[in-house]
């Protein structure tokens, strides 16, 4: 092989690696473009009638995730028509990347504002803070209006029944399922990996 023929085949390799890296470059933007719009349409489905029957949060959510997440990855699929350097497994991916990283966010953050002691504690502080508390005036507050008005004990309770932790008998009185207690020992075995507060996962020993 001549020398002109080597420079020239040198010359081709370095011109591959700067488009692969401009690829990959590109290939981030576009991960990030569809992960930002699609998250926008994530948020603006709560504000639909969509899955409106839906009584659990947690589980409307959930929903819209995989509806949105299956949206990006078609996106990313039609991208792919144009792009070349897209392949089968960014599609893949996108999808994986999205549904992981929303649920994430989804039952840290708005799960948590939606049912969160601290939150309820701390906003109904901040529309009477022309006012003190005492740490039992707070407690009453908490019992009189988050647990009695608001329902708060019904609602968590329904929704164990729809999820199938537990079920109502024949004579109206309600019964832990199998699956309930296979989720009580996932919670037991956390509690003592992380140790946790073990009154709440074992509540008639303490």
């Amino acid at each position: 092989m001549s020398e002109s023929s080597v420079k020239e085949a040198d010359t081709k390799k370095q011109g591959s690696k700067k488009t692969s890296a401009g690829d990959v470059i590109k290939l981030i933007l576009i991960y990030a473009v569809i992960y930002i719009v699609c998250s926008l349409m994530f948020v603006a489905l709560f504000h639909t009638g969509l899955l409106k029957g839906m009584n659990v949060l947690m589980y409307r959510g959930i929903a819209f995730i995989i509806l949105t997440g299956i949206v990006s990855a078609i996106v990313m699929g039609v991208v792919r028509k144009f792009w070349k350097f897209v392949t089968i497994r960014d599609i893949i991916m996108m999808f994986v990347i999205f549904c992981c990283v929303n649920t994430v966010i989804f039952t840290l953050v708005p799960v948590t504002v939606e049912r969160s002691v601290s939150v309820f504690m701390l906003s109904y502080m901040d529309e009477n803070s022309d006012k003190t508390f005492t740490q039992d005036s707070v407690g009453e507050i908490f019992t009189s209006k988050y647990v009695n008005d608001y329902g708060a004990f019904e609602k968590r309770f329904n929704e164990q029944v729809v999820t199938g932790t537990i079920k109502q008998n024949e004579d109206g009185t309600y019964s832990i399922t199998e699956r309930g207690r296979f989720i009580v020992s996932i919670f037991r075995n956390l509690a003592e990996w992380f140790d946790t507060d073990r009154r709440l996962v074992y509540p008639n020993k303490y």
